[in-house]
């Protein structure tokens, strides 16, 4: 059975000889050495070339409502990305012969004249209204290569792992349910109390995303962790991720995942103590199981 060992995770923070070294001031020291080291390698991925060439591609596609994305799940499930016909012949990709288009609803504003039922004026009003257009899933186009940015880990080897942050989970009356989660690309989610891991992903992948969704559990659902945004929840989840798998031994493409959120390396630095706080909840649990 394999067992988390501070000692060994922390392999080279040991202090000076004959100084008494307390493991949690180690861990401490780690976590925050692996934060500049996130901030760093982030910063400069942020800044590669290929990265800005799948921000500006990105950039094409509409986000699309969550009706309409019911209605592509509903006609074409697994469609990952979706656009017109035009909009595919910009990126230089054709429809396939024969592919059938997905059916959304799209808006179009209509300026009227209508009378006051009070005042008896008339005033102009904007109304919307609906009406269907034609999508289709890059899956039934051919062409130009689309840029992508590579988050997903591989493997089954980490079970055990797996196996003891489920264990985790349990002392912390956290409720892991694995299923299907469908479109969009998600890898997992939490709710306060219950997180969902898609069960399709490769167990070291859902190993990462159980260690992420960990995180936000831990801080985000008290009444101070409801008041960080969007873009500090996400360092905080995706920070915790990479010093654990880091102390581990284990891949991970926090990097990568980062970089969609932030584009400024002081903002991982900031977040320093919220992050050192999780990892020693969950390295010191581990270690305990």
């Amino acid at each position: 059975q394999r067992r988390l060992h501070p000692s060994r995770a922390l392999e080279g923070h040991e202090g000076k000889e004959g100084e008494n070294m307390n493991p949690l001031s180690n861990l401490e020291k780690m976590a925050e050495e692996y934060v500049r080291q996130l901030a760093e390698e982030t910063d400069a991925y942020r800044k590669s070339a290929a990265f800005k060439e799948y921000l500006d591609t990105m950039a094409r596609f509409w986000q699309y409502s969550y009706h309409n994305q019911l209605l592509i799940h509903v006609q074409k499930q697994g469609a990952t990305r979706v656009a017109g016909f035009r909009k595919w012949n910009d990126l230089g990709r054709k429809i396939k012969a024969g592919s059938k288009a997905i059916k959304i609803l799209a808006p179009y504003y209509k300026k009227t004249k209508e009378k006051d039922m009070l005042t008896c004026e008339e005033k102009e009003v904007t109304r919307t209204y609906f009406w269907p257009v034609n999508v289709f899933d890059v899956s039934q186009t051919d062409g130009k290569e689309l840029p992508s940015i590579d988050i997903e880990i591989q493997g089954d080897d980490h079970k055990p792992l797996l196996d003891k942050l489920l264990a985790f989970c349990d002392t912390r009356n956290i409720a892991v349910e694995f299923k299907d989660l469908g479109i969009n690309g998600l890898y997992g989610y939490s709710q306060g109390g219950k997180i969902a891991i898609d069960s399709k992903q490769a167990v070291n992948m859902q190993v990462n995303t159980l260690i992420h969704e960990i995180a936000h559990e831990l801080t985000h659902y008290s009444e101070e962790g409801r008041k960080f945004s969007k873009q500090e929840k996400e360092i905080h989840a995706e920070a915790t991720t990479y010093i654990v798998t880091k102390a581990l031994g284990l891949e991970n493409k926090s990097t990568r995942y980062l970089a969609l959120y932030t584009g400024d390396k002081d903002k991982i630095l900031e977040s320093l103590e919220v992050i050192s706080k999780n990892v020693k909840q969950i390295l010191e649990k581990l270690e305990a199981i």
